[in-house]
């Protein structure tokens, strides 16, 4: 079992003979400000292709499963979250936290850069973290300021929902009807 703390220390690996910045797992990354990812993040918003966001995300998921020996099953959910959110804060995507509706799950990002208006690449970004630790696959849909986790196949209603106005909690009550109906 994991330290429940996520460790930022020595994250970063800084190779100015060779020009190259590495996590400590090894993989090479390349620091770009955050004007730069939001005008990537805009282009794919706008060709509604977030699959690289989303392949992103699953990438920090896998980094975070490896950072907690393999197999986040056997680790608490306070585990889980502190390293998944120590992992997204030192890659500069913000600050996570996880709230419960009920049976809904819902991520909750401060600080997080200005990439699109709407959302959509924190949404997918946050879909592919949380579908790679769940080992199973999820969307997160932007509402009131907030993410909610839910399965792909009704995220578009979900973001119908949220557009026409519908407040979270109203979203969540729509859901549970749904479902037992």
């Amino acid at each position: 079992m994991s330290n429940i703390g996520f460790d930022p220390k020595g994250f970063y690996e800084f190779d100015l003979a060779r020009g190259a910045v590495s996590t400590r797992g090894g993989a090479r990354v390349i620091v770009l400000s955050d004007t730069v990812v939001a005008s990537l993040v805009s282009a794919a918003v706008e060709t509604g292709d977030l699959t690289v966001l989303r392949e992103l995300g699953k990438q920090i998921g896998a980094q975070v499963v490896s950072s907690l020996g393999g197999a986040v099953f056997d680790d608490s959910p306070e585990q889980v979250l502190a390293h998944t959110a120590g992992w997204l804060g030192v890659l500069g995507w913000g600050r996570l936290s996880l709230e419960r509706w009920g049976n809904a799950l819902v991520a909750v990002m401060d600080e997080v850069p200005a990439l699109d208006e709407d959302s959509l690449g924190i949404a997918a970004l946050l879909g592919g973290v949380i579908s790679s630790l769940s080992e199973l696959e999820v969307a997160c849909v932007p509402v009131d300021g907030k993410f909610l986790v839910c399965n792909p196949a009704i995220a578009e209603s979900v973001w119908l929902w949220a557009n026409d106005g519908a407040e979270l909690g109203t979203i969540v009550d729509q859901l549970v009807i749904a479902e037992a109906s």
